[in-house]
């Protein structure tokens, strides 16, 4: 597991953010190939609900798709080359996106508000892109628990600051009753009733999703460019490899609040989810 988030640390709602070396921008593992068919075929297939723009994203999208050439030529030589960028009848972020595992979203500073102006979201985390293209970010967040009194506003004034050369990531992890990286329907349309699992079978059966995220300023047409990097273990498994895994996950829910629960659609896992950290 590349990255273990759950510390025991009370559940807040945070930035978080670290500074990013980008040497490290893109990540490329196991799941690669696998990874690339399916946002191939995602992108055939259900082209509206997993890419949209709108005409202010082009040059933020052309430019992305430049600086993802650069990087993976230099980068990760051996898995990349130029011919797999050669598709002009496609926008440029949809010939990006079909070539790295992360999705990837333009951020437009637009009437003094940071818009989503371009995204191809093939792995959404039970949210739908349809309804968040060319809305600011205050509406993006505006389902999440205590975004706007904690980090709305903070939120808006790092989007200002943020430079070409100071570029960040952060992580994001929630728990879920599904092992699919391609979730876009509301969290509480799909949880399913575990009542019937041993604690062991549900520990089997439940998943820890973290996204690795990370956020760059893109120099020319001054706009955000947010990628996402997805990755799904069970909880068994990272049990297994985390000895302090189920003591921290336990501390940490101990704090959360109900409406966290109800937007995160914990509520048909969470007797079991007790049930598994008391074993």
């Amino acid at each position: 597991m590349t990255y273990q988030p759950v510390d025991g640390k009370p559940f807040t709602v945070t930035m978080g953010l670290r500074a990013l070396d980008l040497a490290k921008w893109i990540e490329i593992d196991e799941n690669y190939q696998s990874e690339i068919v399916l946002k191939q075929k995602l992108l055939q297939q259900n082209h509206a609900q997993v890419f949209a723009t709108t005409p202010s994203g082009f040059e933020g999208s052309a430019e992305t798709l430049d600086l993802l050439k650069d990087h993976l030529m230099q980068y990760s030589p051996d898995h990349f080359d130029l011919t797999k960028f050669a598709h002009a009848d496609q926008h440029p972020l949809e010939i990006a996106s079909r070539n790295v595992q992360e999705d990837l979203v333009i951020m437009s500073k637009t009437d003094g508000q940071w818009v989503m102006t371009a995204a191809s979201v093939c792995f959404p985390s039970r949210w739908d892109l349809t309804e968040k293209i060319n809305k600011n970010l205050h509406e993006i967040h505006a389902p999440v628990p205590e975004y706007e009194e904690r980090i709305g506003m903070a939120t808006d004034t790092m989007f200002d600051k943020f430079t070409p050369e100071w570029p960040m990531w952060r992580i994001n992890w929630t728990i879920l009753d599904s092992s699919e990286l391609h979730l876009p329907m509301n969290a509480n349309q799909l949880n399913r009733n575990t009542s019937h699992l041993t604690p062991a079978d549900f520990a089997k059966n439940t998943f820890l999703r973290i996204e690795r995220q990370t956020l760059r300023a893109l120099p020319k047409s001054k706009d955000v460019l947010f990628t996402i990097k997805t990755y799904v273990t069970s909880l068994a498994q990272v049990d297994a490899k985390d000895q302090h895994f189920r003591a921290n996950l336990a501390k940490t829910l101990m704090s959360v609040s109900d409406e966290t629960i109800d937007y995160k659609g914990w509520q048909p896992l969470w007797q079991n989810l007790q049930y598994w950290l008391d074993a």
